[in-house]
């Protein structure tokens, strides 16, 4: 048998008697030379751009306040998280949210790119096309 392993339990895999086979975060940065994309936030094309900036410049502030006041967050995501200790909390968020998570940089635009362009490749969904303009703000 086989599974895939998933955000916290990650770290804590071991303790429960699992052994990993392939870490598929490890694979992909080995294979595509970029970090592996985890997650994102998208605004549809239709949406107005002083909208989306705006809505960008929002989320950059949430993040901004969250780094500036880590101790504070503590109480809030231990309440909404499965169950697990301080140390693997901090773990999983240091995973997710991150210095990407501010700015992609080039680094980070690349990566996300790599990963549409697979997403194209194996023509999972007949509509998705290349994106010739671009899918970023900035």
């Amino acid at each position: 048998d086989f599974g895939v392993i998933i955000h916290e339990n990650r770290f804590t895999y071991q303790q429960k008697g699992l052994y990993k086979v392939t870490d598929l975060g490890e694979y992909w940065e080995q294979k595509m030379k970029t970090p592996i994309p985890l997650g994102g936030i998208g605004v549809k094309w239709s949406v107005d751009r002083l909208i989306s900036l705006k809505v960008d410049k929002l989320i950059r502030k949430s993040i901004e306040y969250a780094f500036s006041h880590y101790p504070l967050i503590t109480e809030y995501v231990m309440l909404h998280s499965q169950t697990m200790s301080e140390e693997v909390m901090r773990q999983h968020i240091d995973l997710y949210v991150n210095n990407f998570s501010l700015e992609l940089g080039e680094e980070g635009k690349n990566a996300i790119t790599s990963l549409y362009n697979v997403f194209i490749s194996q023509q999972v969904n007949p509509e998705a096309l290349p994106l010739s303009g671009g899918m970023f703000l900035s």
